[in-house]
C-alpha cells in the first residue's frame, strides 16, 4: 500500500499531511503558501515512489451545495492534476477546520484539517471516487 497525502486549501495558506504507509494513520505535515510549494512538498513526499495519491480537501456547505471554496478546491485539483502524475482526488471535509479548531485553537488550524480529512479519508478506505456529481457544473457556472 502506498503513502496518501491530504491538502486542505484555505484562502492564505495549505494544510499539508502525509499517512503512513499501512494506510492507517494521517498526520500534520505543515502549511505551505502556494501551489507550486504545494508541488514541490508532493514530489518530495512521492521521493521513493510510494505515493498513492493525494486527497484535496472540498468544503461543501451543509446542505450539500457547492459555494466559492469549493469551487477553488476543483480549479486547484484541475491544475494540480496537470502537474502530477500520481491520482488527485476530491473529498468532502465539511467542519475540518471547525474540529481542528476544536483539537487546539487556531495553532497549527491549517496542517490538523489536513490531517483530519486525510485521515476521514483512509478511515473510509480510501475509496477510488470521481468528482462529486454538480461540482463541475458549479464551477463553470461560478455559482
Amino acid at each position: 500500500m502506498g503513502v496518501w497525502a491530504g491538502v486542505d486549501p484555505g484562502e492564505k495558506r495549505i494544510g499539508c499531511a502525509r499517512g503512513d504507509g499501512l494506510g492507517v494513520l494521517a498526520t500534520p505535515r505543515g502549511v505551505l503558501s502556494t501551489r507550486e510549494e504545494l508541488v514541490v512538498w508532493l514530489l518530495k513526499t512521492d521521493e521513493d515512489h510510494q505515493l498513492a495519491g493525494v486527497v484535496i480537501g472540498m468544503p461543501r456547505n451543509m446542505d450539500g451545495s457547492f459555494g466559492p471554496m469549493a469551487i477553488r478546491s476543483l480549479e486547484l485539483v484541475r491544475w494540480l492534476r496537470d502537474q502530477v502524475d500520481f491520482p488527485v482526488l476530491l473529498w468532502d471535509e465539511r467542519l475540518t477546520s471547525v474540529h481542528a479548531q476544536g483539537l487546539a485553537g487556531n495553532r497549527g488550524l491549517d496542517e490538523k484539517a489536513a490531517a483530519i480529512l486525510l485521515q476521514s479519508f483512509l478511515d473510509a478506505g480510501t475509496p477510488d471516487q470521481p468528482d462529486p456529481p454538480g461540482l463541475i457544473e458549479a464551477a463553470d457556472g461560478k455559482i
